[in-house]
């Protein structure tokens, strides 16, 4: 394959499987990184929540519930453990070993002020979205990828109003900044010498919507329904080639280094979820959520000056989150946590791009919450996720798929109040 074809027909499809292969429910969500108390429930309940200032992301109308300022920090480690299988179709050389194994680090921020008993403000800092993965430079797939980075942090202002006593509204304004790095290497022209090196990355500015709403028709329960916009990222990068001299350029074809422009949309999202108190000590969580990741799947692409410009799509399909949860206090100043949930993959084995090893999602988790005075509470989780063997989708001659993918998501954090 030349160069002029790859860059009009592999550099899309790595590209826009890089920006789904979001590392922090669902596909590409992860609930996870969006508040370091999150962990210790895997997501189940989490638009019903409400107990802590993670509330401005997860539900803005909940934080009706809060009659002092709180702040809560914490940090968050991802370890992802997969290896790769080359099958029996597969003509590639190289490697066969699979991700490299780091442990990748982030952190949350949210932040609650009530102005009066029915109005509150809030801001949240988190990256909900976003994936590092390193694979060997050696590897049967080093022509789709080495390294891919995707990050989009967001700083989120919100504001919730108390309409009556069993209903509250909220909304934010996710002020996103969308990042996206990918290395991979290039087949040497002709063929049979050292590989070449190709860099993409770009940086775009985007705002994702945020509204939710609670319903507390008993004292002991209250419902959340959260809905997120699709929002899209713009991507357009000279991609930095070394190593591979390049032919002439067809006619009417520009230099891939004029520029490559990618469309990229962080999908939709509706969820909702349920939180009870049994009694003084047990509470009972429940969520199902949708995140529209069929529309993820197709990615715009052009190449400047070319004319060129089309819609890859990648065959997606949207994904469904079903969780249970739980919340025991088993001293005055200890409480426990733990949370299962299931979120379906948005590819089969026919579709699965080589960098994205991700597919059906079981998540365990376990966390727990200490007063260490008052006003200030230290807690922790550990979700562990396991998506099992996935097939991938041929990329050119290579073949196989990975096998034993796990996602280790550990993190700590402070409240204060």
């Amino acid at each position: 394959m030349n160069l002029y074809t790859f860059a009009s027909r592999s550099l899309a499809l790595v590209a826009f499987a890089l920006l789904s292969a979001r590392l922090y429910a669902g596909a590409l969500y992860f609930p996870e990184m969006s508040s370091a108390s999150e962990a210790g429930y895997g997501g189940a309940g989490m638009v019903a929540r409400a107990n802590d200032a993670g509330t401005v992301l997860s539900n803005p109308a909940g934080m009706t519930r809060f009659d002092e300022p709180e702040i809560m920090a914490g940090g968050i480690g991802v370890f992802i453990p997969a290896d790769f299988d080359t099958g029996s179709n597969n003509t590639a050389e190289g490697s066969s070993r699979g991700l490299n194994k780091r442990i990748v680090p982030a952190g949350s921020f949210a932040y609650i002020r009530p102005l009066s008993d029915r109005l509150k403000v809030g801001i949240s800092m988190h990256n909900y979205f976003g994936l590092a993965l390193d694979w060997d430079d050696s590897w049967v797939g080093r022509y789709s990828s080495v390294n891919v980075t995707v990050v989009a942090p967001q700083i989120q202002p919100t504001v919730a109003y108390r309409v009556n006593d069993w209903l509250s509204v909220g909304a934010g304004a996710g002020l996103t900044l969308g990042y996206l790095s990918d290395k991979m290497r290039v087949e040497s022209i002709p063929p049979g010498g050292d590989d070449g090196k190709l860099r993409i990355s770009d940086a775009d500015f985007a705002v994702q919507y945020n509204f939710g709403v609670m319903f507390e028709p008993l004292e002991s329960t209250r419902i959340g329904i959260r809905y997120m916009t699709e929002t899209d990222l713009n991507f357009k990068d000279s991609p930095n080639l070394s190593g591979v001299t390049l032919p002439p350029p067809p006619p009417g074809f520009s230099n891939p280094s004029d520029g490559l422009k990618l469309g990229i949309k962080m999908p939709q999202q509706l969820h909702a979820a349920v939180h009870h108190q049994w009694d003084g000590k047990l509470a009972l969580l429940g969520s199902v959520g949708w995140e529209e990741f069929s529309r993820f799947g197709k990615v715009q692409v052009g190449l400047d000056d070319t004319g060129i410009s089309s819609t890859v799509d990648a065959g997606f399909r949207d994904v469904w989150h079903f969780g249970v949860g739980t919340e025991y206090k088993f001293k005055p100043q200890w409480e426990m946590t733990a949370g299962f949930s299931l979120d379906t993959s948005m590819s089969a084995d026919s579709t699965r791009p080589i960098v994205i090893p991700l597919g059906t999602m079981y998540r365990y988790a376990l966390g727990f919450k200490h007063e260490k005075r008052k006003g200030l509470i230290l807690g922790g989780g550990l979700t562990f996720v396991w998506e099992g063997n996935m097939q991938i989708k041929d990329a050119g001659d290579v073949s196989g798929k990975y096998e034993n993918v796990s996602i280790w998501i550990g993190s700590i954090y402070a409240r204060w109040n």
